[in-house]
């Protein structure tokens, strides 16, 4: 057991940490907005060239080190995407009565860039990975990333707890695409396939030697599959999940309840 918490008490703790860190920095005013993202593009540049120097590190350290460049690469779309610079070509609300393909293709557009440039950035990243001996920063990012595409295709398709507090003011818009009401099929297979994931992750560390990197390193990715178990969850159950990151938050933000905002229906 010593040699198997602490990886998933540490990736719980980092995505906690960074998640409210970024919570933090967009709840500043928005002046201060370019110089989160150049803050954030120095960490970008910085968490690259550690991506190339763990290739080879294949200790204990390394793998934990991997996981905290994978946050790190992931947190720069977090951190362009809520500020409002890389989103997509569309910045107004869903036409009132949009249904079908016709709203999927207004959703499409208005986050856009933010996934071409994910898409991009995760290509670099698979080329700078390969054939490394250190996967986990790579895994890490691409795990963040199906976790990010999930919850979108949940939280666009029906999800009756949409915890829209996360959203900051200038990108209220999004939530016109937001459907609040109860999981379909979507959710369903999101789930399942979240779960199956985690269940996978788990037995291949427990499947290497206690206290191993492979060990250390999957666990970590155990950990955050599971946590977008969880997360997935809280979007159809009754939980106050901003209370997670009081810290960071305006209170305006964490007093406002979901249920008695603008209810943006398909």
């Amino acid at each position: 057991m010593a040699d198997y918490l602490p990886p998933v008490l540490f990736a719980a703790f980092a995505w906690w940490l960074s998640t409210g860190a970024i919570f933090a920095l967009i709840g500043l005013p928005r002046a201060t907005f370019k110089w989160t993202a150049l803050g954030a593009t120095v960490v970008l540049v910085g968490a690259t060239f550690l991506l190339i120097a763990l290739r080879s590190d294949t200790s204990v350290t390394g793998a934990y080190a991997g996981f905290a460049v994978g946050l790190a690469l992931w947190a720069w779309h977090e951190v362009m995407f809520l500020t409002g610079f890389v989103t997509g070509p569309s910045r107004v609300p869903c036409p009132e009565g949009l249904k079908g393909f016709a709203r999927y293709r207004a959703g499409i557009a208005a986050v856009l860039h933010h996934e071409l440039a994910i898409i991009a950035h995760a290509g670099i990243i698979v080329w700078l990975s390969w054939g490394a001996a250190n996967q986990f920063a790579q895994w890490t990012f691409l795990i963040l990333w199906g976790m990010r595409i999930s919850a979108k295709l949940v939280v666009f398709t029906g999800a009756p707890n949409l915890v829209d507090q996360f959203m900051p003011r200038h990108l209220d818009y999004m939530k016109t695409y937001f459907s609040r009401r109860a999981p379909g099929s979507v959710f369903a297979a999101a789930l399942i396939t979240i779960t199956t994931v985690s269940v996978l992750l788990a037995i291949t560390a427990f499947g290497h030697p206690a206290g191993s990197h492979a060990s250390a390193g999957f666990l970590l990715l155990t950990a955050l599959a599971i946590l977008a178990v969880i997360e997935h969850w809280v979007l159809i159950l009754p939980v106050r999940d901003p209370s997670l990151w009081g810290w960071a938050m305006k209170p305006a933000r964490i007093e406002t309840p979901t249920a008695q905002r603008t209810d943006w229906r398909a």
